[in-house]
């Protein structure tokens, strides 16, 4: 092919460094990665709307004979039919997103990644929707959207990462692949500060939930205007198509060793897509077990109870303030997140993953303390010293700090850099509905107060960080800078994942090959 690179003696195709410009790649994952924002932005809602008088007065007042009175009780004290309601309003969010994982799994594979990007705003969108005009005292309808909302995020959760970790230059896929994650807390920020304004406006709850329709209505406008991933071309259309793409992407005619690389991978694999059973080969079965334990882990860590009921457990402790404890938080894990991307690339996966691990671990076990110390350990009533309220608030943030720069954005960029291309978008999808599932289980949480109290739910979620860390310790080796179609050398049989190093030539290493469908 004309245009190719001059190779230093001794380094292979897999070696080079990627050749043309960045810029217009960054741009495209950039621009990509912002339906990542309705994802953060849906979040970010749920936590204050909870504690909405709005929201309230549509579907708590009068529910079962609910009293005002009771519906602005404490977290402990809540009616069991509200509690019941605000934790299925959830449940069945994340039952949306595992669908929604699963049904990006199968776009992509057989449509392109563009059209799963596509296919997740005008679901979002559709479910936001029906929520904002779902009539007072509709809690089926309520359900209904919130499924639909789901699995428009639970694609995009899916579809992002891998989005960008196939169109990224290696140098910088750490951070443009897990760019979704800047976007995720930009979204939460942006609805912790849009619930702070419309938490007194009588069509508040309405008013923040529609505000997420404008973001996914951008990303699925413009999606079609930007490259198809090269990697899925050449899958898909063979490799003349695929150099065009390159050529566009990487606004160069050197594109020769990326491409060489990408052949080279899938005449190992075979050019047909691997099939759900696939991902249980013995070559697959130990990266597919990593991806779905960091997406269970990360959800372990208790980050999302902390968004979704933030507003309701920091109403308790710092004096009626849980909607500004939540902005706190979120304007801490937008700011955090920002030199995590920068420091993926450069500081590395696996060491990220252990330091964030440790420093969860102090926060949350410094908030226990301090709520054992400082707050009543009565579930019925409690309330906090204004000591002990500003400490859990304090190291809550630490804990979200140490998590925006580790296990927020790494735990979604490595499941997409581990597998092959051709069972890439399955087990990206098996990951993501792990995460998703056990998101849907971290959201029964408050179901634990009155038997573990606020105290004793800060503990065990610190426990669960402690193992975390020991489970990226012993099984993940380090993905950074290595080419996507390199990695896999990196969990051959026998190799530690502290020693693990990425190959200095390339070589032959089994994959499970799949003939064309």
């Amino acid at each position: 092919m004309s245009g190719g690179i001059a190779m230093v003696p001794g380094q292979d195709a897999h070696q080079a460094p990627t050749q043309g410009s960045r810029a217009y790649a960054i741009v495209v994952c950039v621009f990509a990665s912002l339906g990542g924002i309705f994802f953060g932005y849906d979040q970010g809602v749920t936590g204050g709307v909870l504690v909405m008088d709005s929201f309230l007065k549509s579907f708590c007042y009068g529910f079962g004979g609910n009293t005002e009175e009771q519906c602005h009780a404490q977290t402990t004290d809540l009616p069991d039919n509200w509690t019941t309601f605000t934790t299925m309003y959830n449940v069945f969010y994340y039952l949306g997103c595992i669908g929604g994982a699963y049904l990006g799994g199968v776009v992509a594979d057989k449509y392109g990644r563009r059209m799963t990007i596509f296919t997740a705003g005008v679901l979002f969108c559709i479910g936001t929707v029906l929520l904002v005009v779902t009539t007072q005292g509709n809690h089926t309808m309520a359900y209904i959207a919130r499924i639909i909302q789901g699995f428009g995020v639970g694609n995009s959760s899916f579809s992002l990462p891998v989005f960008g970790a196939e169109m990224a230059p290696k140098e910088l896929r750490g951070m443009l692949s897990g760019f979704m994650q800047m976007a995720v807390t930009t979204g939460l920020l942006l609805a912790g500060i849009m619930n702070y304004v419309v938490q007194d406006e009588p069509k508040g709850w309405r008013t923040t939930n529609f505000i997420a329709c404008c973001f996914p209505v951008v990303v699925s406008l413009g999606i079609f205007f930007v490259p198809e991933s090269p990697r899925w071309i050449y899958k898909a259309r063979g490799r003349d198509a695929a150099a065009a793409v390159l050529r566009r992407l990487r606004r160069t005619e050197n594109i020769t060793a990326e491409l060489q690389a990408i052949g080279d991978a899938l005449e190992e694999e075979g050019t047909g897509s691997a099939t759900w059973s696939d991902l249980w080969h013995p070559n697959l079965r130990p990266r597919l077990i990593i991806a779905c334990f960091l997406q269970l882990l990360q959800q372990a860590t208790g980050v999302n109870p902390i968004f979704t009921y933030g507003g309701q457990i920091f109403q308790n402790v710092v004096g009626n303030n849980g909607i500004i404890s939540l902005l706190i938080l979120t304007i801490v894990n937008f700011i955090s997140t920002m030199p995590g991307m920068l420091m993926v690339d450069k500081v590395g996966r696996r060491r990220l993953l252990l330091l964030g691990g440790v420093g969860m671990v102090i926060g949350h076990v410094v908030s226990g303390i301090a709520f054992t110390a400082g707050c009543t350990g009565d579930t019925e009533n409690s309330t906090c010293t204004t000591s002990a309220g500003w400490t859990i608030i304090v190291f809550s943030a630490f804990f979200v700090f140490n998590f925006a720069i580790s296990w927020g954005p790494v735990c979604w960029i490595y499941p997409a850099e581990i597998f092959p291309l051709n069972a890439r978008a399955k087990a990206v999808s098996a990951s993501t509905m792990t995460n998703w599932c056990a998101g849907a289980l971290m959201i029964g949480i408050p179901k634990l107060f009155p038997y573990l109290n606020i105290y004793g739910v800060f503990f065990l979620f610190a426990a669960l960080c402690t193992l975390a860390t020991i489970y990226v310790f012993f099984k993940c080796p380090e993905t950074k800078g290595v080419l996507l179609e390199d990695i896999e050398h990196l969990f051959a049989k026998g190799v530690s994942a502290r020693n693990a190093r990425p190959p200095t030539k390339s070589i032959d290493y089994e994959t499970p090959k799949v003939d064309q469908a």
